[in-house]
């Protein structure tokens, strides 16, 4: 099951990645990252801690590799690192909180 997590967890972070590459438009990309982390926390409960570190984390690392030019995004890339993107961690958190609570909630 936990190889079924990992893989899970891969493929949402890359979607989020993609998503973050392919639009300009940051609220869209921040309910992506609050969505896809209650999908999986709600499916993966006691994973909790790991998907809100790792799906807040995937804006970071994609703003990362657009700044060292791996990735291409319709936006000019930041100047230096991209600290800002680290509130990425706001929604992930959120939305883990949420799945969690969503699916216990359910279970009663």
């Amino acid at each position: 099951m936990k190889s079924l997590y990992w893989l899970g967890l891969m493929l949402a972070t890359g979607f989020l990645i993609w998503a973050h590459t392919h639009t300009d438009e940051l609220p869209i990309v921040l309910g992506f990252v609050l969505i896809v982390s209650a999908l999986v926390a709600a499916v993966f409960p006691d994973m909790v801690v790991y998907t809100g570190i790792i799906t807040g984390a995937s804006l970071f690392v994609a703003e990362m590799l657009v700044h060292f030019s791996v990735l291409s995004a319709p936006y000019p890339a930041s100047t230096g690192l991209p600290w800002v993107a680290l509130f990425g961690y706001v929604p992930a958190i959120l939305g883990a909180g949420i799945g969690v609570g969503v699916r216990r909630m359910a279970l009663v």
